[in-house]
């Protein structure tokens, strides 16, 4: 996060009383306060802000609904200014101070808290960034449905770093169907961007999904998404049944 948003943002949110901010990196602070157990996490793509909360998420789009997306709020700003934002930003803030905690959320200890706040709101920006990537459409089949895509890891979050889960060089957005069997390992693909298939999908599966070898990605691919794709071919991708 750029040093001049993040200073920002800080002192916005400590004149609302939260009072330290807790598990940042390089692009996602989240501040939390001992006066109450809620916690908000912010993040900056150099195009916009993402806010998320983990206790009350719904209910802070619920009082934002003209900046609401998916999962967060989404407000986009000039590079590095955010002048014309600080009463909204102050006004988020206060509100998730002072919003209920959503029932339908467990109370669970501030520091996991914090994790599943900085994990929800990463995948919402990956998400982001790779739709823009692949002009919002599926990056085989060019299905643009939002409901219907997925952003897929070549490299699986469990294994990536904070930086690898971002980039959107590692993964592509996929319709659901194919995110399935990219995540299980039953489909890969080549550097060229060729479908491969695993000896495990059986040929009445590959019927009814509608996979043949003749698919592709839509765009070549850069010499960073063929890194993450090798990764996805040695260590996620069954070639062989049994293997």
């Amino acid at each position: 996060m750029n040093p001049l948003i993040y200073s920002t943002i800080e002192s916005v949110a400590y004149q609302n009383y939260f009072e330290r901010s807790e598990g940042n990196q390089a692009e996602i602070a989240v501040f939390a306060s001992s006066r109450h157990t809620h916690q908000v996490a912010v993040a900056d793509d150099g195009k916009a802000l993402f806010f998320y909360s983990h206790h009350n998420a719904r209910l802070l789009q619920d009082k934002f609904p003209e900046y609401a997306t998916d999962v967060c709020l989404t407000i986009c700003h000039p590079a590095n200014d955010l002048t014309n934002h600080l009463h909204l930003l102050g006004s988020i803030f206060e509100t998730v101070a002072s919003l209920p905690t959503d029932s339908g959320v467990p109370d669970t200890p501030i520091t996991e808290a914090i994790e599943q706040v900085k994990e929800r709101l990463g995948q919402h920006i990956y998400r982001t960034r790779l739709l823009e990537k692949w002009d919002n459409a599926c990056a085989v089949t060019g299905l643009t449905d939002p409901r219907l895509l997925r952003a897929s890891h070549a490299k699986p979050w469990k294994d990536a770093t904070d930086t690898e889960r971002l980039d959107p060089a590692n993964g592509f957005p996929l319709a659901v169907h194919l995110d399935a069997l990219f995540d299980a390992g039953l489909i890969s693909f080549s550097d060229d961007g060729t479908i491969l298939l695993s000896s495990s999908l059986s040929q009445q599966s590959m019927d009814i999904l509608g996979i043949t070898p003749d698919l592709h990605l839509r765009f070549a691919l850069s010499p960073q998404q063929r890194h993450y794709l090798a990764y996805h071919r040695e260590n996620i991708f069954i070639s062989a049944k049994g293997s």
